[in-house]
């Protein structure tokens, strides 16, 4: 297993796939899983094949564990959430939750295409609603993710200690 793996988690707008690409650009090694690990589950299975919806991904096990469990690298980012995500807390020294307001969420999520995994009028106010509950793994450290990029990974990294 990596000596240490981080998972920055949190829900849709926060800005998990920012952070992957910022943490890559300044040479740590992270995983977005979303795009590395996701498929989309039958909500009442958890077997693939369900619709594409935001409640609906799940962590593939197997390539999951894989990565978690590498001896290499050193340390290990990995940027997203999923609906088996508590499954594979175990795995991570901490977990980070990015954290921003209302208004924020609301601008960012309405501001997607259809590229960018739009959610529509309900996916919104679903969305809004988990971040007034304050929905989050147990155990995870908020971070402000209102601020710049740049800062919100610096406060990460400072964090994890800078790794």
């Amino acid at each position: 297993m990596a000596k240490r793996n981080y998972l920055v988690e949190g829900l849709s707008g926060t800005g998990k796939s920012a952070v992957y690409e910022e943490l890559i650009r300044r040479g740590y090694e992270a995983v977005s899983s979303d795009r590395a690990w996701a498929y989309n589950a039958d909500p009442a299975t958890g077997l693939p094949g369900g619709p594409a919806r935001h409640d609906t991904f799940m962590w593939d096990e197997q390539k999951a564990v894989n990565a978690l469990e590498s001896a290499e690298p050193d340390v290990l980012f990995v940027c997203g959430s999923s609906r088996n995500r508590d499954r594979f807390l175990p795995y991570f020294t901490t977990v980070f939750n990015l954290r921003i307001d209302d208004d924020t969420m609301r601008r960012r999520l309405e501001a997607r295409t259809a590229d960018d995994w739009a959610l529509g009028d309900e996916g919104v106010e679903l969305m809004l609603g988990l971040n007034r509950n304050n929905e989050k793994p147990a155990g995870a450290i908020d971070v402000d993710a209102t601020q710049p990029l740049h800062e919100v990974v610096d406060e990460l990294l400072r964090l994890a200690g800078d790794p």
